[in-house]
C-alpha cells in the first residue's frame, strides 16, 4: 500500500490476469467525503484504508471495472457511479455520470470516450496538489508481473513510466492519442492509476513523454 496527500489518499494493488496490475484509491477529501476508486479486492488492506473513514461512494472511471465494486457496495453501503457510456456489466449502479455531473469529494470528470468503456479521468486539487485519477487511459508496468513480451505486444512507451495501449477495446484507437493531450490541460502534478504505481511527481511531464507531445 502506498501512502500520497498528506495521508488523505492511500494506493493498494493486487495482480489481475497475466500480472496485469489493478490498484484501487481510497480518498479522503478535506470536506471529509472518502471515496474508492476502481477498487479491487483490499484484502489485507482493508483495516488500514478504513483508518480514513468508511466509504460513502465507490467511483468507477472504466465500465467494466467491476473488481470488487458490488461486494464494497453491498459491505459499506456505498454509492456507486459508473461513467455513462457503453459496455461493462457493474451491478447495482446508483449513479451515471459525464462532464455535467457534480461529483463527490469536490472531483470532477474529463470525459475521454475513445479510450472505450465511457472512460473519464477524475480530476481534483487538494492539499496542495492536482491530481486525476486514471482509469485504462494509462497504465504503468514497472515493478509488474506482466511478461516482457506481452507488454511490449499490448502497450507502447516513449520513455517514463507511462505505457498507452496498442488498442482500445469499446474506444477508437486511432482517435484516442489526440484525446488524451485534454489531460495536458489539466496541468497536473499527480496521476492516481488504475493499473499500476501512482506518477506521483511531474506527472504534466511524463504526459508529455508519453503523448510525444
Amino acid at each position: 500500500m502506498d501512502t500520497f496527500l498528506n495521508g488523505n489518499l492511500l494506493t493498494w494493488h493486487t495482480n489481475g490476469p497475466l500480472g496485469l496490475p489493478f490498484t484501487g484509491s481510497a480518498y479522503r477529501a478535506p470536506d471529509g467525503t472518502v471515496v474508492w476508486v476502481d477498487p479491487p479486492d483490499p484484502g489485507a488492506d482493508e483495516s488500514a484504508l478504513l483508518q480514513l473513514g468508511k466509504p460513502t461512494h465507490l467511483l468507477v472511471t472504466f465500465r467494466d471495472h467491476d473488481r470488487a465494486v458490488a461486494p464494497l457496495a453491498k459491505r459499506y453501503g456505498a454509492q456507486v457511479w459508473i461513467p455513462k457510456g457503453t459496455g461493462g456489466e457493474i451491478q447495482p449502479v446508483d449513479v451515471e455520470y459525464d462532464e455535467a455531473t457534480a461529483l463527490p469529494a469536490g472531483l470532477r470528470a474529463v470525459g475521454l470516450p475513445a479510450v472505450g468503456y465511457g472512460e473519464h479521468a477524475l480530476v481534483g486539487e487538494a492539499y496542495g496538489k492536482r491530481f486525476a485519477f486514471i482509469g485504462d487511459a494509462f497504465f504503468n508496468l514497472e515493478g509488474s508481473k506482466v511478461p516482457w513480451l506481452l507488454g511490449k505486444a499490448f502497450f507502447v512507451r516513449h520513455g517514463g513510466p507511462l505505457a498507452l495501449k496498442r488498442q482500445y477495446r469499446g474506444g477508437d484507437t486511432k482517435a484516442a492519442p489526440t484525446q488524451l493531450r485534454r489531460l495536458l490541460d489539466e496541468r497536473l502534478d499527480m496521476l492516481v492509476l488504475s493499473h499500476g504505481k501512482s506518477v506521483a511527481a511531474d506527472a504534466d511531464r511524463w504526459l508529455r513523454i508519453a503523448l510525444c507531445s
